[in-house]
């Protein structure tokens, strides 16, 4: 048909008017839909439903109007009717999912005026602040936490509620910070905290809500219990909790039945001072006080063995235990025998609490955290045996997030897993669902790092430079997010700043703990490297890589050949990064399925000679 005749047919068949009045007809439907929306009278998915109808009818009105368009009578044929049968099931099953979506997501809940608060005024944000101890008593400082974090375990499992972990209200303990400096840094617009006391076996609990933007207190009560009633205290506590709560929001806030494991008081209180010795274990580990750290975690570990005895029947002893084993573990220096004996230690106690409860996933994050740790150290003789221990700490950090989906630390640590299997995408979306489940763990920084590094591996500088920035803004004495700031002149079509480069890295230098210091040196030196190879200067390259080599007292992995491997093959200096990734893969036999498999930009050059594949087996 010529372009003539069927500009002639169109007209003939008032295309353009039918057209016209269909558009028309649906753009008035369509406003009047919109203002019954505005009005509260239609459900606002009712608008994106219609819309789609009328999208998805244009091609129904194109036949309709091309076989009866004409004045004269047109017949109905078999090609017309299935074409319109087509359109109508199109847009009937699209608009209809979108209809069935939207009412989904209606039953979860209506959009209310609370929903159109800012965080730091909605009262269904809040945060439980650790509870004051009264007196000096160890007994009741170890009380006070565990009522604290069993208070926001129970409030945790309110629907209704955005609740702040333990990690996030970590930053308010032992301080008196005011209510809306607390509201602002955790955006919440409801506190609650309080004070525990004991005096002749009765414990007494005051508890207060408070509006963390005006400091207003919501309410007050009062609480006692005998000493043996200590979990009916904490549902006590709970209940009336959700009480000033319910009174606030105007809405039912219904708790989970909560328990703590045990009906035993005193295994759980002792429980609690381990809890306390461990977390002055990492205090002191931070101030690099090993001696003193080593100590505290051998008392927690006392401690637990008690709560053991008194409560057999209780996984968690157990499980505080084997985590108690993996600390120790990794209290400085490189001494392989020490590593698998606490290691196994761990084990054990993993596999003593899963006998009790199979599928506890704190059990199962402990013997995957564990597995993992021991292939990281090359603990194995055989690469097989490596590989098989890879693939159980993976089952068990899955079935541990199966059992519990919120279980963020054990996201986290599959996440690494899953980098170092060269699987970077998949790792980079687990370290996200971490960080949603939790911004606040207690190794958020490192979460925040993982998600960095995923970006890199993948080669996406937007999103590295994104959670860089957020992790120097959440941790600013940390060396790492000084370094990160160093890895991103690393990536292709840079123009390094070699300068501030180096003032970075003096910046890293000065914040790493002294037990990584000369480590860091060195490392720093290579990303260096990497940056005067983006910057064309190959022989300032080669300088700065040969001043950063290291003995294998400093890097006992050799880590560090790895890493300059890369900016070598960079250069061209191919006999050199072989040689260099040959050293690595000797002292690391386990590492060398993942590098078998790694697909990332930084080992392509690496990946053209043939010599390095056969190191990795690969043809």
């Amino acid at each position: 048909m010529s372009r003539l005749k069927f500009v002639s047919e169109l007209k003939e068949r008032r295309f353009a008017g039918f057209l016209t009045a269909y558009l028309a007809g649906g753009w008035v439907a369509i406003e009047v839909i919109d203002q019954f929306i505005d009005r509260d009278i239609l459900p606002t998915y009712i608008y994106p439903a219609a819309l789609t109808l009328l999208l998805a009818g244009l091609p129904g009105v194109v036949i309709v109007t091309w076989y009866h368009g004409a004045k004269d009578r047109q017949r109905t044929t078999r090609r017309e009717v299935w074409m319109l049968s087509v359109v109508v099931a199109i847009a009937a099953l699209t608009s209809g999912y979108i209809f069935r979506e939207g009412l989904r997501e209606s039953r979860a809940g209506p959009v209310t005026a609370l929903d159109r608060l800012d965080p730091t005024e909605d009262p269904r944000r809040l945060a439980v602040l650790y509870f004051e101890p009264v007196g000096s008593s160890e007994e009741t400082a170890a009380l006070a936490a565990g009522i604290t974090e069993t208070l926001i375990d129970e409030l945790s499992g309110v629907g209704a509620l955005h609740v702040v972990s333990a990690n996030g209200v970590a930053m308010f303990r032992n301080t008196s910070p005011s209510p809306d400096s607390v509201g602002r840094a955790l955006e919440v617009g409801t506190l609650v905290g309080g004070s525990v006391a004991q005096a002749d076996s009765i414990t007494r609990v005051t508890v207060r809500v408070t509006n963390a933007s005006t400091g207003e207190q919501i309410g007050r009560r009062n609480l006692a219990r005998p000493r043996s009633e200590l979990f009916q205290l904490q549902d006590d506590l709970a209940r009336e909790v959700a009480l000033f709560l319910r009174e606030t929001i105007g809405q039912e806030v219904e708790l989970l039945s909560g328990s703590s494991g045990t009906d035993n008081v005193d295994a759980w209180v002792l429980a609690r001072q381990a809890d306390e010795r461990v977390e002055d274990a990492r205090r002191l580990a931070s101030l690099d006080d090993l001696d003193a750290a080593g100590r505290q975690l051998a008392q927690a570990d006392s401690l637990l063995a008690q709560a053991v005895g008194l409560a057999p029947e209780w996984p968690a002893a157990r499980t505080r235990r084997g985590w108690v084993s993996y600390q120790r573990s990794r209290l400085g220096g490189f001494d392989r025998v020490r590593y698998a004996e606490w290691i196994e230690s761990g084990l054990q106690y993993a596999a003593e609490a899963l006998q009790i409860a199979d599928s506890d996933p704190d059990a199962l994050e402990l013997q995957a955290t564990l597995r993992y740790w021991r292939y990281l150290l090359n603990l194995t003789d055989e690469q097989a045996e490596a590989a098989e221990l890879l693939t159980a700490a993976e089952t068990d950090f899955r079935a541990s997030i199966a059992a519990n989906p919120a279980q963020a630390s054990a996201l986290s640590s599959l996440s690494h897993l899953l980098m170092n299997r060269g699987q970077t995408a998949e790792a980079k979306l687990v370290a996200e669902r971490s960080y949603s489940a939790d911004p606040y763990l207690q190794n958020a920084n490192v979460t925040i790092l993982r998600l960095f590094q995923a970006s890199l591996d993948l080669e996406d500088g937007l999103e590295a430079q994104k959670w860089c920035d957020i992790g120097r803004r959440r941790f600013p004495e940390d060396f790492r997010f000084r370094e990160c700031q160093v890895w991103q002149y690393a990536l292709r079509d840079q123009t390094p700043d070699i300068a501030r480069a180096w003032e970075l890295c003096g910046e890293v230098l000065e914040r790493s703990p002294p037990g990584v210091r000369e480590f860091n040196d060195p490392r720093c030196r290579i990303i260096i490297g990497m940056a005067l190879v983006r910057a064309g200067l190959a022989d300032s390259a080669r300088a700065v890589l040969e001043s950063a080599r290291t003995g294998v007292d400093v890097d006992p992995i050799r880590e560090l050949a790895m890493f300059e491997a890369i900016p070598r093959s960079w250069l061209g200096d191919m006999d050199e990064a072989v040689s260099l990734m040959a050293t690595f893969l000797a002292a690391n036999p386990g590492q060398v399925e993942a590098y078998a498999s790694d697909r990332t930009w930084w080992f392509e050059d690496l990946r053209a000679d043939p010599r390095y594949n056969s190191l990795l087996g690969v043809r």
